[in-house]
């Protein structure tokens, strides 16, 4: 009997667990589901994997081995030790009803702490260098035609820095939360912030537009790449037979 390649075996559960996602076509489906279930065990192992690998087992459990409890318990060791497996523990109190609220704490640390490098990342690492490069787009060297350059191409520029700049000024002007409520209970602004506000809504609106638009050509570009393999595969079985 002759072996059967691994790679062959490999292409054909792929091609299967393909066919049981893409049967969702005709409905909910015992198959769809249990391909769901596989996706998201696996990634739910590998996940835990990571974390134990790269987290847990070289901050927790590797020093406490190499280091043993003389150094867990020094004072420094509390600080880099004794107090990170306080918190784990605290939060496996989660688990119950009865002890989760001792398990608070540490969530709130962890979310408070996420909170914080999500919006510090994002104002350092987007918010300021898109104001700096708006910013920059109207500086005399940018603005002002340099010798030898095409009139187009320097228009091109400009137009592109000023709707850069009129888009940023717009949407932000769109989510300011100081304007003045009216009798109803509305929200009142000047008839020029009015009008930069109804600008940036329409910039948002495009922008979603322009993102939905690229994660639905990425879709259809995975679904053909789908395709494309499973016709390979059936080539080759049918090449093969």
């Amino acid at each position: 009997m002759p072996e059967v390649p691994l790679d062959f075996i490999e292409m054909i559960v792929a091609a299967f667990i393909t066919v049981m996602i893409l049967s969702y076509v005709i409905g909910d489906n015992v198959l769809f589901r249990i391909a769901t279930y596989l996706f998201i065990g696996i990634a739910s192992g590998f996940a835990g994997a990571i974390a134990w690998e790269n987290i847990v087992k070289p901050t927790l459990v590797q020093p406490l081995i190499d280091d043993g409890l003389i150094k867990l318990l020094s004072p420094e060791g509390a600080l880099t030790f004794l107090i990170p497996w306080m918190l784990a523990l605290f939060m496996l109190f989660k688990l119950s009803p009865r002890l989760s609220r001792f398990g608070g704490f540490p969530v709130a640390l962890l979310v408070g702490v996420g909170a914080a490098v999500v919006v510090g990342g994002s104002i350092t690492g987007t918010l300021v260098p898109q104001s700096m490069a708006a910013a920059g787009m109207l500086s005399p060297a940018t603005a002002l035609p340099t010798a030898g350059e095409p009139l187009s191409i320097w228009l091109e520029g400009l137009i592109s820095a000023l709707l850069t700049i009129v888009a940023t000024i717009s949407v932000l002007i769109y989510f300011r939360f100081s304007a003045q409520r009216d009798l109803t209970g509305g929200t009142r602004r000047s008839r020029i912030a009015e009008v930069f506000a109804y600008l940036g809504q329409i910039f948002i609106a495009v922008t979603f537009g322009v993102m939905y638009a690229g994660a639905l050509m990425a879709t259809i570009v995975v679904l053909a790449q789908r395709f494309q393999f499973l016709h390979d595969v059936v080539t080759r079985i049918v090449g093969g037979a």
